[in-house]
């Protein structure tokens, strides 16, 4: 069995939500009210999202909380 990353995986779905809205990182770092670098290092799995996070990107994409986990592995 395979071992996965979490922070990589959200990662991806966050680099597909943005890239589905057509944004730069920079421009979704801004919608999300984030700084692109921090952005960035979530983006790439670097960094583990807070829930505070999770709730501002949930807000500003007009989903629920829950939309953002829905295609983790």
């Amino acid at each position: 069995m395979q071992k996965t990353n979490i922070n990589v995986d959200f990662g991806n779905i966050l680099k597909k939500t943005r890239e589905t809205r057509k944004m730069t990182q920079e421009e979704f770092a801004e919608f999300c009210n984030v700084s692109r670098a921090y952005y960035g290092r979530l983006e790439r799995g670097e960094n583990s999202i807070t829930l505070d996070l999770c709730n501002k990107i949930s807000q500003a994409l007009g989903i629920s909380i829950a939309a953002l986990f829905e295609d983790l592995p």
